[in-house]
């Protein structure tokens, strides 16, 4: 192991034996990037979900059975088995619910589906704007969306037009202007016209979205990295990979994870039995049963005190789980380490 790396990988570890029996208060953290006081965050209160903005002041009072995050201003709830929306703007319910099956909104449009029906794309005031007629509908992206009809995969404009018939077996979001679908020979790369652009010579057996101009992709070889000229730029060889966010791109090697940048060096050596992806400087990441936060600036666990879950940070914010199964209590934490929501059930 390069010394660089056996250096930082000690860091961590003395960090985290010096500092996982503290307060969570005295932790040590990086810079906040957002502080949109409007953003709402879901809180369970008493069993019910409602919504916090980044204060930790409730603004949507605890009455849904379960209420997903903010997407383009609108937040999908549900009332017994029926989903509907909530206007981040107004806190209130918006779209009443009524729907079996409800997407987060992007593009002004999202998709549903009504027990025993199809499922189309409504807009923001609840009507449809694509009316019911797909086996299955994936929210939009970069102004398209994949739609599944008669088992095939194509993509509908917001207009409600398809780019093309449908003709494949699988479809991918659009990300960078490429979006991945599977074929009877693997998967390949189309670009937002349609046209099949980056179909390599060797057989791709998984692939993700685009993300900061790499891929990445399965072959027989491991997870590697395409860029987008549909060159491989990072050898496959791990045994899963995830996508680039901020210039780092989580690799699992062995039986643990790690982090790489973009020239393939291995910025975090593979330690962790999980992570998230980087955002706003910081990444969640389980060593051994406990979730902690690795910053990116040090590289190192600067938030140690302990949880059962830890999501990204969203706005400066983010979730975070004490306990287990029926006891398990959620709240938020800001960069200091700091709660402004104390976990609740």
């Amino acid at each position: 192991m390069n010394t660089h790396y056996k250096h930082s990988y000690a860091l961590i570890v003395l960090f985290l034996i010096l500092f996982s029996a503290c307060d969570i208060v005295d932790n040590i953290t990086g810079n906040g990037e957002s502080n949109d006081k409007t953003t709402l965050h879901p809180v369970l209160v008493n069993g019910k979900w409602g919504y916090i903005n980044n204060s930790g002041k409730v603004l949507v009072e605890a009455t849904f059975d379960e209420a997903r995050d903010v997407s383009e201003g609108m937040a999908a709830v549900r009332i017994d088995a029926a989903w509907g929306y909530i206007d981040a703007s107004t806190a209130s319910l918006a779209i009443s619910p009524e729907y079996a099956s409800a997407g987060d909104f992007s593009d002004g449009l999202a998709p549903v589906q009504r027990q025993g029906e199809p499922f189309g794309y409504i807009d923001k005031t609840g009507s449809f704007s694509v009316e019911p007629g797909f086996d299955f509908a994936a929210p939009f992206s970069e102004g398209k969306a994949a739609v599944r009809t008669d088992g095939l995969w194509t993509y509908l404009k917001t207009d409600g037009s398809f780019l093309f018939d449908p003709k494949y077996s699988n479809a991918r979001p659009f990300s960078e202007n490429l979006a991945a679908v599977e074929t009877f020979d693997g998967w390949i790369y189309i670009d937002d016209n349609g046209q099949e652009v980056i179909t390599p010579s060797f057989q791709i057996s998984a692939a993700r979205e685009f993300s900061e101009g790499f891929a990445a992709v399965q072959t027989v070889e491991g997870w590697g990295f395409l860029n987008n000229s549909g060159d491989l730029e990072i050898t496959p060889k791990y045994r899963e990979a995830g996508p680039f966010t901020q210039n780092r791109a989580w690799v699992k090697g062995g039986d643990y994870v790690g982090f790489i940048d973009k020239s393939d060096q291995m910025i975090i050596e593979p330690q962790f039995s999980e992570v998230k992806s980087f955002s706003e400087n910081m990444a969640a990441v389980k060593l051994n049963s406990d979730w902690f936060f690795v910053n990116r600036k040090s590289n190192l666990i600067t938030l140690t005190y302990p949880f059962s879950e830890a999501e990204s940070f969203y706005n400066g914010i983010a979730r975070v789980t004490l306990g287990n199964g029926e006891d398990a209590r959620h709240g938020y934490i800001d960069k200091q380490g700091d709660y402004i929501w104390f976990p609740t059930k």
